[in-house]
């Protein structure tokens, strides 16, 4: 302890280790801290959550007691059309004669039918106070049996009835009472002293079942806990969940939140922190407020296993962070430790390793000449892997990219003209069967070594591997230089290796003279391209490359093949690709594809997806290029079927690469050249052709840009060209149809009254100026 105290005096808490142990521990500090604020935004959003849930239920809820009670509003305007309810509703109508049972008799009839408006309705009577009788639903009775037993309330009994005026509402909601004819189920009665507009000193009561109120309260309950209650204007409870267990503080609080009118409050209810939710509903005769009460305690246990697994994950988190600082610390630390301890030339450690690693930078920044003189002995490497990546990739580096990466390398090239040669060796069954592996590998280094060794004489040139048993020599030539006179070279080499004929065999292939790097990379396809002609079975072991042997591929893959396999492959357009390959190969196989022809398509397509890579400024991994070299050097034959599984991947490759860039084909305006030549005879497949796609992806082309399809909007187009000639010119009709395009007299007639329904003399005679004038009147045949 006392150590570490000198230590943090003298100064070593400046050290580099403590400044990245308390990086790291701050950056985890910051994570633990946004973690707890997301933890208490997630709380309050679940509290929002929670509210806006509530008050949808609340309004679900109020949206069916709203319905109910408009259905009993509207109910009195149909009983007020029954004359035979209305009559017996009337304080002057006694029930003292049998014939008025008829009377009596249709209004239980009509009372039935009320009942049987809802789930809600309980029951329907009628009070005739004189008469001391009920009529209801399901009968009469006395007014006595009635309240004592058939529908006996506990805060309702028949003095309360009796005593019930004409003075009170007409309508009115009396606060619910358990009923001990329905086994102590909770009734709301409905008491009114006028149908419609015709009031009387009888009653007509609608008792509504309050339980399944409350089991929509219920099922509305979002926590355990909560408690819904629905609340008229005059405090008076409807229903509540806790209609069976009532709590006087929870009353009291409900009516005072009512008063309040405040829809959402956070306070204490007997010492439970609640949050209570309010909504207030109009109703056709009568305000009710829908309230919640969630403790809050319910909102946490629902968080808790987020809260638990916060905090726990949190302890965790932060007994890593102060871990994993410290490792990191000094995982960081260490290297530059080292270092520091190698360059200080005190062997007490530095006051200041700012300083120290200053200082020491700068002494070495000094010395980066020497340094770059140094390494001057990797440049032939470096020259070799730059030389051979160029080749495999198809991609030219900009001008200054290669004068500064050659000055670096110490290269300079006497003349713009270069030639590539293909040095392929084969090794025979004896070479694989006489020796070991390890043997193998020194021979081919070796044999690697001395094609190195034996430069050519008179030209600049660079040996390189590019693959596995093949060289590619690049000899740097004049302008009027003859190829062929690398031929004694070539024998030399030849000669090198015939001793050990029976373990290898020799092939090269010679391509073309062409000017700067391109040309030179056109000379290596030449090369591979001459290599195909040598084979093991022939005596022929040198073959130069001739423009004779491009005729084949001319004759597979033309021009404007060309330029359609370029735009749908750069456009990611795979469907009409493939659908043209597909032609191509297919329309050609039944040929007899030779072996020099399969390669030679294979190695033409092969480019034109390179070519759309360099568009593109994109590459692919070089595994690609290296399966591609393999096959394209490969003695023996490639099959129409493997090449064309090779290709599709290919392509595909290609197309999963430039995907993000993909978008339409290179977008050309279709439109303004359609308007230019309606006229002609202008039709899909000539524009397929003209914009090198197929018939199928132009039709989709065309729809997109002109909004219809192509046909439409071409002889619409005409049509109204020649509408323009019939007003404004004195041209004969069977000019004017020739003139926008039409190929016969009859087609244009036909068109034209399909368009605007009346024929060309008609449509002329009436938009024409001067319909007198010369040239108006010639018939049409019609």
């Amino acid at each position: 302890m006392l150590k570490i105290t000198r230590s943090l005096m003298k100064g070593a808490f400046r050290s580099l280790l403590y400044r990245f142990f308390f990086f790291f521990l701050v950056v985890s500090l910051l994570i633990q801290l946004i973690n707890l604020i997301t933890y208490r935004v997630n709380l309050w959003y679940f509290e929002s959550e929670l509210e806006q849930n509530y008050n949808k239920s609340l309004s679900n809820i109020a949206d069916g007691l709203n319905n109910v009670f408009t259905g009993i509003y509207n109910s009195n305007y149909l009983l007020s059309l029954d004359a035979d309810v209305m009559q017996l509703f009337s304080s002057s109508f006694n029930v003292d004669h049998p014939s008025q049972y008829a009377i009596v008799s249709q209004t239980i009839h009509s009372l039935s039918r009320i009942s049987r408006m809802g789930e809600y309705v309980d029951s329907v009577f009628i009070y005739k106070k004189k008469d001391n009788l009920i009529i209801s639903d399901q009968g009469t009775y006395s007014a006595t049996d009635f309240f004592g037993r058939k529908n006996a309330l506990e805060q309702y009994p028949k003095p309360f009835w009796e005593n019930y005026g004409s003075q009170s509402r007409p309508f009115q909601i009396l606060p619910p009472s358990r009923s001990s004819s329905r086994n102590g189920a909770y009734i709301l009665p409905i008491v009114q002293t006028a149908i419609a507009e015709y009031r009387s000193n009888d009653l007509y009561v609608i008792n509504l079942k309050v339980d399944p109120i409350i089991e929509s309260l219920a099922s509305s309950k979002l926590t355990p806990n909560s408690m819904l209650f629905i609340v008229d204007d005059s405090q008076q409870l409807i229903a509540s969940t806790e209609m069976n267990e009532p709590r006087e503080d929870i009353r009291d609080f409900v009516n005072q939140f009512q008063s309040s009118g405040s829809p959402v409050l956070r306070t204490t209810v007997g010492e439970k922190d609640m949050l209570a939710i309010q909504m207030s509903t109009r109703f056709v005769f009568k305000n009710l407020n829908m309230i919640a009460l969630v403790p809050v305690s319910d909102i946490r246990d629902s968080m808790k296993h987020v809260k638990y697994w916060g905090v726990t994950l949190s302890l965790i988190a932060l007994v890593l962070s102060v871990l994993l600082s410290f490792l990191f610390s000094r995982k960081l630390y260490a290297p530059i430790q080292s270092l520091i301890v190698k360059i200080s030339p005190s062997p007490e450690p530095a006051a200041d390793e700012y300083k120290v690693l200053d200082r020491e930078f700068h002494r070495m920044m000094d010395n980066m000449d020497l340094l770059n003189n140094s390494l001057t002995s990797i440049s032939p490497l470096a020259l070799e892997q730059w030389v051979v990546r160029m080749l495999r990739f198809n991609r030219i580096p900009d001008e200054q990219g290669i004068s500064s990466f050659l000055e670096k390398c110490g290269i300079t090239f006497k003349h713009d003209y270069f030639a590539a040669a293909l040095i392929r060796t084969k090794f025979t069954k004896a070479f694989y069967m006489d020796y070991s592996s390890a043997e193998q590998n020194t021979y081919y280094d070796k044999m690697a070594s001395l094609l190195k060794a034996n430069t050519l004489a008179g030209y600049q040139s660079i040996l390189v591997e590019i693959e596995s048993n093949v060289f590619c020599l690049l000899v740097n030539l004049p302008r009027d230089a003859d190829r062929r006179e690398l031929s004694d070279y070539f024998e030399g080499l030849f000669s090198l290796f015939r001793h050990d004929e029976i373990m290898h065999d020799l092939f090269i292939g010679m391509g073309n003279i062409h000017q700067g790097f391109d040309g030179l990379q056109e000379s290596y396809l030449e090369a591979m391209k001459a290599m195909w002609r040598l084979s093991p079975f022939e005596d022929k072991r040198l073959h130069y490359y001739q423009k004779e042997d491009e005729e084949s591929v001319i004759i597979l893959l033309n021009t404007n093949d060309d330029k359609k396999i370029f735009n749908l492959l750069a456009s990611v357009k795979r469907e009409e690709l493939f659908e043209l390959l597909d032609k191509v190969i297919r329309n050609h196989v039944a040929m007899g594809l030779s072996d020099f022809t399969i390669k030679e398509l294979y190695m033409h397509l092969f480019v034109i997806g390179s070519q759309v890579l360099k568009h593109k400024d994109k590459t692919l991994p070089e595994a690609t290029y290296r399966e591609y070299i393999r096959m394209i050097l490969s003695e023996h034959p490639i099959s129409v079927e493997g090449m064309t599984e090779f290709i599709y991947g290919y392509f595909n490759k290609i197309m999963d690469t430039i995907e993000p860039q993909a978008g339409k084909l290179e977008s050309l305006a279709f439109k303004p050249f359609i308007d230019a030549n309606y006229q002609e005879d202008i039709h899909l497949e000539f524009l397929a052709d003209k914009f090198h796609t197929t018939p199928n992806y132009m039709s989709r082309l065309l729809k997109k840009e002109l909004g219809k399809p192509f046909n439409q909007y071409l002889q619409e187009l005409r049509i109204q060209k020649a509408k323009e000639l019939l007003a404004n010119s004195t041209m004969l009709i069977q000019d004017i149809w020739a003139s926008v395009g039409f190929n016969n007299r009859n087609t244009f007639i036909r068109a034209f009254r399909k368009s605007e329904g009346i024929s060309p003399m008609e449509y002329r005679l009436q938009h024409a100026p001067n319909p007198e004038d010369a040239g108006l009147r010639e018939t049409e045949g019609e």
